[in-house]
């Protein structure tokens, strides 16, 4: 299995999502939803196609984070 490293750090520190649920693209890591409940924010990227976006939590004050 080979795994893929990602650098989100320029994603996560935007203070839009701060504290906020994610939709990312699987491939590309991109932001296809945010929110505050992760139900509406997984409806919210199926509905723009992406059946099985990974689901993150932005912390409140990013500091080191691992996905």
């Amino acid at each position: 299995m080979k795994i893929r490293v990602q650098d989100l750090s320029k994603t996560l520190k935007d203070k839009e999502y701060s504290n906020k649920w994610l939709a990312l693209k699987p491939l590309s890591m991109k932001v296809i939803a945010y929110g505050n409940e992760p139900k509406r924010v997984l409806e919210e990227a199926r509905k723009k196609g992406v059946d099985n976006p990974v689901l993150t939590k932005v912390p409140k004050d990013y500091g080191t984070y691992i996905l």
